[in-house]
């Protein structure tokens, strides 16, 4: 169903405002500029939470629109929208994350180390909408199971820096038998870099060196990715 945003609290009945609205039939009956301005709680003198939230959710001309706008957001861009101070960017920010991390765990019991797609699909909401590039290190024991996951590097928005001694020292630590290794393209496209190509190899031979197995190498994109190990490309 198209989002409208077209009218304002005030324009409405009491008995068709959010708050009455959610305790009547439900959360899910709530629009997402409905859902956003129970966030919000109130307004300003010139505007009411819900004329607030439409407002954010349509963003700038030609720009980001809807929930997925709420992805890209951070707190500096939350406080210069109007309406929208201290406490509600915090709040905004909070229910962003909140949300990716009950996706992690409705899929958290669906994944499979074996399978680079299922691994793909449980990060791909944490990682999709970073601005900069981070590695994360899964670490696994004899049957794939995880034992450790660990976030070990973030860079630009063009380049993460890793070293295969920092990842060699992890694995060892844990005691880990294999390993999978991903990070995101904040440009959206999880095509491996040159760069990318190099330091995977380079990490498959300091773990073969200490028969440590590095299973893949997951790039993640925007709703995409790409797996070096199916692609044959380490």
């Amino acid at each position: 169903m198209k989002e409208k945003y077209e009218f304002t609290m005030r324009e409405l009945p009491n008995t068709e405002q959010p708050y009455e609205r959610c305790e009547k039939y439900g959360p899910s009956i709530l629009t997402d500029a409905e859902l956003i301005s129970v966030l919000l709680k109130s307004g300003t003198r010139e505007e009411p939470a819900l004329k607030i939230a439409q407002r954010l959710l349509k963003g700038e001309p030609g720009g980001q629109q809807g929930l997925e706008r709420l992805f890209s957001l951070k707190y500096p861009d939350y406080i210069k929208i109007n309406g929208i101070g201290r406490v509600k960017a915090i709040t905004l920010l909070c229910a962003v994350e909140l949300s990716g991390r009950l996706t992690q765990i409705k899929k958290s019991n669906r994944i499979c180390f074996n399978d680079s797609g299922s691994v793909a699909e449980y990060y791909m909401a944490s990682m999709r909408h970073l601005t900069t590039e981070h590695l994360v290190l899964l670490l696994l024991n004899n049957k794939n199971q995880l034992i450790k996951e660990m976030r070990i590097s973030s860079g630009t928005v063009n380049s993460v820096m890793a070293s295969p001694r920092e990842v060699m020292i992890e694995a060892v630590r844990y005691e880990a038998v294999r390993f999978i290794l991903l990070h995101n393209h904040p440009s959206g496209d999880p095509t491996p870099s040159r760069a990318d190509i190099l330091i995977t190899q380079k990490m498959e031979m300091a773990g073969t060196f200490l028969d440590i197995s590095l299973l893949d190498h997951i790039v993640i994109g925007d709703g995409n990715y790409i797996s070096m190990r199916q692609n044959e490309l380490i």
